[in-house]
């Protein structure tokens, strides 16, 4: 079973169109672009490489965007396969981030109101049904039995 990277539509749409933006601006990037020997899979698997051997789980897109860019502009050698999944973050809008900070609100209301009913319930009490430690040593012997 080979390691394979899985990169979502939405990865390879970001890359894919920040590297046209590049692209349209830089003749001598869209030259190295168009290198049929390269492709956006194997610069993402080469990012997923080298953030493998950063011991990163998690990097900024400034940084994914220069590694990007130095697989296109540099001759390097192909990269084994990294099994990994590769995430986009999503910039949220204000209704989004209304919306995420009331939920967030009302979850954290709700997780409140559990903690101060389970600290008011009543605490069971503890019922002993071994003596406690050293009460035999106040005993008595008794030659006799308990019977006397």
């Amino acid at each position: 079973m080979a390691n394979e990277m899985k990169s979502s539509n939405a990865v390879m749409d970001v890359v894919r169109n920040y590297m046209e933006e590049r692209c349209a601006s830089d003749p001598i990037l869209a030259i190295k672009y168009a290198n049929p020997a390269k492709s956006l899979e194997k610069a993402l698997n080469f990012v997923a490489h080298e953030v493998q051997k950063s011991g990163l789980t998690i990097m900024d897109s400034d940084s994914v965007f220069s590694l990007i860019l130095h697989y296109y502009d540099e001759n390097l050698e192909d990269v084994p396969n990294v099994n990994c999944k590769i995430a986009v973050a999503k910039e949220l809008t204000e209704t989004e981030r209304a919306e995420a900070k009331e939920q967030a609100m009302e979850q954290y209301k709700e997780e409140q109101l559990s903690e101060l009913r389970r600290q008011s319930q009543p605490k069971p009490k503890a019922t002993h049904s071994a003596p406690r430690a050293g009460a035999e040593i106040n005993v008595e012997p008794n030659l006799f039995g308990d019977d006397f």
